[in-house]
């Protein structure tokens, strides 16, 4: 593999394979017997590394600060700008640039994971404003200082169904080139909106953060209603997204097809159907989770299988 890793070859290298979201390094569920994955070649680990290691560090002595806030500690933690989420979207950009991986969502999925590690240092500080003992503020501001290490491996819990579909020849239907051209990116797609999903009590850890405690009761104080309209935006920007990389790509091989209009307006087609049955049942699950219910995702999950199921034909399985 050359340093220089294009989309374009990655298309052509898993074309043939089944979906598979396992990486060295970096785990992605569900697991499968198949060797093949469009993130195989994708440093994700060394992405999130580079980016959150250079993050951390000026964003964590401000949140550190708001433990002396006291009862303002909440605020303070919301009023920090950029948050720990920019920062590695930003970095993460940049890494995966200076590496020549043109793969679209990687910097958004690095972003949203970030929320991880946000959240249960922000549980940490709240924990620490309100707590007058000194050996208990000890024990809370090791529990900060271990959180990198804590999220120091990228494990996003993450599913889809599609086969990459392989290369249609040229005069083939617009239908086909349309399916084959949303199929290479879908699965990144779905993981950038897994990734920015509000992140259940499980993925933040927070019954066990700091031994002999549980700060789960503190996370109605980095849940709030206002995070709910932001990740709608997200998730409209990502749809938006998934057409323009799309037809970017068809573009370049507008020479291979006759009908290059017909296959934009059936990409058109095919996400609006996804946004306008996904959206609200992303923004449902969302609204419930900041509103602290606890409940299975496979609902929301299947919902994107049988979508998968619609606009690619019958997957193979992967669970």
């Amino acid at each position: 593999m050359t340093p220089r890793m294009t989309w374009g070859y990655l298309k052509r290298l898993i074309a043939a394979g089944i979906f598979l979201l396992v990486m060295a390094g970096c785990r992605l569920l569900p697991k499968s017997s198949s060797p093949v994955s469009p993130f195989m070649d994708l440093p994700l680990q060394q992405i999130w590394n580079e980016s959150f290691s250079t993050a951390w560090p000026r964003w964590a002595p401000q949140a550190l600060a708001c433990a002396h806030a006291g009862p303002d500690a909440r605020r303070c933690l919301q009023a920090l700008r950029p948050a720990l989420t920019e920062q590695v979207l930003e970095e993460a950009t940049r890494r995966k640039e200076a590496l020549g991986v043109d793969a679209p969502y990687v910097a958004s999925i690095m972003g949203g994971y970030a929320q991880r590690p946000e959240q249960a240092a922000a549980l940490i500080v709240l924990a620490m404003a309100e707590s007058t003992g000194e050996d208990r503020r000890a024990r809370l501001q090791a529990a900060f200082e271990a959180v990198p290490q804590r999220f120091g491996g990228f494990s996003l819990p993450f599913r889809s169904a599609v086969l990459p579909l392989p290369h249609p020849e040229a005069g083939e239907d617009p239908q086909r080139w349309s399916r084959y051209y949303l199929s290479q990116e879908w699965a990144l797609l779905r993981a950038a909106v897994a990734a920015w999903r509000p992140p259940a009590d499980e993925e933040i850890g927070c019954a066990r953060l700091v031994p002999g405690e549980d700060l789960c009761g503190f996370m109605t104080g980095v849940r709030s209603p206002e995070i709910l309209p932001i990740f709608e935006t997200r998730l409209e920007e990502f749809f938006r997204g998934a057409f323009d990389y799309a037809d970017a790509f068809a573009r370049s091989e507008r020479f291979l097809h006759e009908d290059p209009a017909k296959v934009r307006a059936l990409l058109s087609e095919m996400l609006q159907e996804a946004r306008g049955k996904l959206i609200p049942l992303e923004r449902e699950a969302a609204r419930r989770r900041l509103a602290g219910e606890r409940f299975s995702i496979d609902p929301l999950e299947a919902a994107w299988d049988e979508m998968e199921r619609i606009l690619f034909g019958p997957p193979t399985a992967l669970r």
